[in-house]
């Protein structure tokens, strides 16, 4: 199944495949996991470091700057800081995999594709695994779409966003719910509107698929979310091909996930 025995910071080549910088910081994380070290916790000070990997000041400073880059850890100067192990969020796969899409040429059309694959089964494994927890978020979600329904702007389609994360984190699937909230981001780069009248016509389905997932009833999660995107996608190849047809940019994809973890005017 592609997987590997031996670990690559185990082996002297993998030094060649980043960089020792790289290297470091990957000795840097197994290590810390090996010793339990939990986000929030400190790793060693930085004298320590540059003797236990046997590296220069500039060397390690660049292995901590590159984990920082990727959200493993956080570091605060002066007395009493340091790094401390962090915990990253999807943000991070987010931009990085707009960075991918952009210069595979992606397309809006591209993502309610995957879109449309994915998520029928996550709200099929949201039907199977939530809580009362997750219910609550939910009910919350369409209480929340339906006072934005006639409210002009990008309240509705943020509301929308929010939701099917909900719906990811409801399946307790941890790669899932990473990968949704990035193509939640994408699908918001390009402008496009919902179906005339629309907005009503969707928060009526969203409460279907809530209710398949509140009784527990996976194939019919899955059928609604199926055919809510098919109802979307519908309509954009009849009205809105251009925008089905727009290309994912990643400076967009940043700015939306900037949104996402902060709240509207987080990126400036």
């Amino acid at each position: 199944m592609g997987g590997r025995e031996v670990s690559t910071v185990e082996r002297p080549e993998a030094v060649r495949w980043g960089g020792l910088p790289a290297h470091i910081a990957r000795r840097i994380i197994a290590d810390a996991h090996a010793r339990g070290v939990a986000p929030g916790e400190p790793l060693a000070d930085e004298s320590r470091l540059i003797e236990q990997y046997g590296v220069s000041r500039g060397t390690l400073r660049e292995a901590l700057r590159l984990l920082s880059f990727l959200g493993a850890i956080t570091i605060k100067a002066g007395p009493g800081g340091g790094a401390r192990l962090s915990h990253p969020g999807p943000a991070v796969v987010g931009s990085a995999l707009g960075m991918v899409v952009q210069f595979r040429g992606a397309t809006l059309r591209a993502v309610f594709e995957a879109r449309s694959a994915l998520e029928p089964g996550i709200a099929s494994l949201a039907a199977l695994h939530r809580t009362d927890s997750d219910l609550a978020r939910l009910d919350r979600s369409v209480v929340a779409l339906r006072a934005a329904e006639d409210v002009p702007g990008y309240a509705y389609a943020e509301q929308s966003g929010l939701f099917h994360n909900a719906v990811a984190d409801a399946s307790h699937n941890e790669v899932l719910a990473t990968v949704v909230p990035a193509l939640v981001a994408m699908t918001s780069t390009v402008r496009w509107r919902y179906p005339r009248g629309g907005r009503k016509e969707l928060t009526g389905r969203i409460a279907v698929l809530i209710a398949a997932i509140r009784d527990r009833d996976a194939p019919g999660a899955a059928t609604a979310t199926a055919t809510m995107f098919r109802w979307v996608m519908d309509d954009l190849d009849r009205n809105q091909r251009t925008a089905l047809e727009s290309r994912i940019l990643w400076p967009d994809v940043d700015a939306a996930l900037d949104v996402q973890r902060h709240g509207p005017g987080a990126s400036g």
